[in-house]
């Protein structure tokens, strides 16, 4: 079951990271419009890249899910700031989705 959501957390931030880095318009627009100058969707896109891969390296797994939880805290701060009330459902959700995954991968005494 961790394995499933493993991938599935995988696919869509590689998915999202793929968008930033290709330049999608709307993806642009958005981060132009909260603020942020333009290599940050870059950055972003980046750091979503190394967690994504992460997720798929076992003993890279809690790394890589802390690294994409700053980034979905991040996100939904944005949104909350500047969007719309329910625009922070997504993160919200891929946030409990990536504690879910923490937890399962914390060490265990």
């Amino acid at each position: 079951m961790i394995l499933v959501l493993r991938l599935l957390l995988a696919m869509f931030f590689l998915f999202m990271a793929g968008k930033n880095l290709a330049g999608d318009q709307a993806m642009a627009a958005d981060f132009t419009r909260w603020g942020y100058p333009p290599w940050f969707r870059v950055a972003t896109a980046c750091l979503q890249t190394l967690g994504a891969l992460c997720l798929l390296v076992p003993a890279l797994v809690l790394p890589g899910a802390v690294l994409l939880t700053c980034i979905l805290g991040g996100a939904a701060v944005t949104h909350l700031r500047f969007d719309p009330l329910q625009a922070v459902v997504s993160p919200a959700v891929f946030l409990v989705l990536m504690g879910c995954l923490i937890v399962s991968s914390w060490p265990r005494p």
